[in-house]
């Protein structure tokens, strides 16, 4: 089903929304300026860590305690064993496992709306907005009563099962207990496949309001290959015992997190058999990684609040709507420039204290910006 809404705003509306936007642009640039100020410190502070960690750290054999490492940083490699088994309540799947999760789904409506705004002479614009609707299965509740056909696409406004994890708590790697706090930051999920003895329990038969198809059960769906809207679907994976490699300080006999010296804590955890080179390596590149990610969201927010805060320009400009296109994309530029320079300069000082070669190389870039900037502006020739 396809709806078309037409919508109109008038000049007066755009110049006083634009103004408003100021506001909340001036507000997003100064959180976008905390955020790369931020991140610069994070990442600078685990690099260091992470090279501290690497110089101290000492390779032991899983098999056997040495008490002699107490309070020091060491490295084991071994197979993980467990007594614990754990079985979902709800369903009875479950088994011998380092870890599990169930996530449940609900197959609902979904709204997807394509807008197109055309501006008008005057300055005013006209929005044409299509909603369509199509279905989908999801482990988030959509909000149908925000839909614009609210009253004909209605989805549940619950889960009848809410999502789960469980973890073992008694788990071994050799001589090594392997604490819940660091089993948590475990990953390495696989799908796990319930069986029909796991639904049925002790009876011959599963329930009848269970259906297994797959990896997957069916819960109150006559079809699952033809859900309704509110038909439950749930989902399993597990982490099941394997060999670990493990960092970690030995305090007695559990693991803690390691303290370095700028207060950063080294804990990890990974499947299969790796050497702490490989594991520290790991670590920088996803330091490395997370970096990268939060300066372009950094970026990014930044520039959108510039865009905000000189957006009254091309609204003042779109009576004539050439006009206004035109200083939008001055406008664009503009914005471009400044996030590049703000952001350059954010990064400098948030660096300079730790690398002052590059914290002065990022000044030299803004400092470019600005330059550059300045160099488009038209120059005027005084009268003779």
């Amino acid at each position: 089903m396809t709806t078309t809404e037409t919508t109109s705003t008038s000049w007066f509306s755009r110049l006083g929304s634009s103004v408003k936007n100021i506001f909340f642009g001036i507000l997003l640039v100064i959180g976008a300026i905390a955020l790369l100020f931020w991140n610069e410190g994070r990442a600078v502070k685990t690099e260091q860590s992470l090279r501290e960690g690497l110089s101290v750290v000492v390779s032991v054999p899983a098999e056997a305690r040495n008490e002699a490492n107490d309070g020091k940083l060491i490295h084991f490699s071994g197979a993980a064993k467990t007594s614990d088994r754990f079985v979902d309540a709800d369903f009875g799947v479950g088994g011998n496992l380092l870890k599990m999760k169930r996530t449940v789904e609900i197959y609902q409506w979904k709204e997807n709306t394509n807008s197109h705004t055309r501006e008008k002479l005057g300055g005013g614009t006209e929005t044409t907005t299509t909603y369509t609707y199509t279905k989908e299965w999801s482990s988030s509740i959509n909000n149908s009563s925000s839909f614009r056909e609210s009253e004909t696409h209605i989805n549940p406004t619950a889960k009848p099962f809410a999502d789960k994890e469980w973890v073992a708590g008694d788990v071994m790697v050799g001589a090594y207990s392997i604490p819940p706090l660091l089993l948590n930051a475990l990953s390495g999920y696989q799908s796990f496949s319930p069986t029909e003895e796991m639904l049925s329990g002790k009876s011959s038969t599963m329930p009848a309001e269970l259906k297994l198809v797959g990896n997957a059960i069916y819960y109150m769906t006559s079809d699952p290959a033809n859900p309704v809207i509110g038909s439950t679907r749930i989902r399993y994976d597990s982490i099941a015992p394997q060999d670990l490699s493990v960092i970690a300080k030995q305090t007695g006999q559990t693991l803690t997190a390691y303290r370095t010296k700028n207060g950063e804590s080294l804990l990890m955890i990974q499947l299969g058999t790796a050497t702490a080179d490989e594991m520290f390596k790991g670590a920088q590149e996803s330091n490395n990684m997370t970096t990268w990610i939060l300066r372009l969201v950094g970026v990014v927010l930044m520039f959108i609040g510039f865009q905000m805060i000189l957006g009254v320009l091309p609204v003042i400009g779109s009576v004539v709507p050439f006009i206004g296109h035109l200083i939008g994309a001055g406008v664009g530029l503009v914005a471009f420039v400044l996030t590049l320079a703000v952001s350059c300069v954010t990064i400098a000082i948030a660096w300079i204290a730790y690398r002052p070669l590059v914290g002065l190389l990022l000044i030299a870039v803004a400092v470019a910006s600005f330059v550059f900037l300045r160099s488009q502006q038209p120059k005027t020739t005084p009268k003779q």
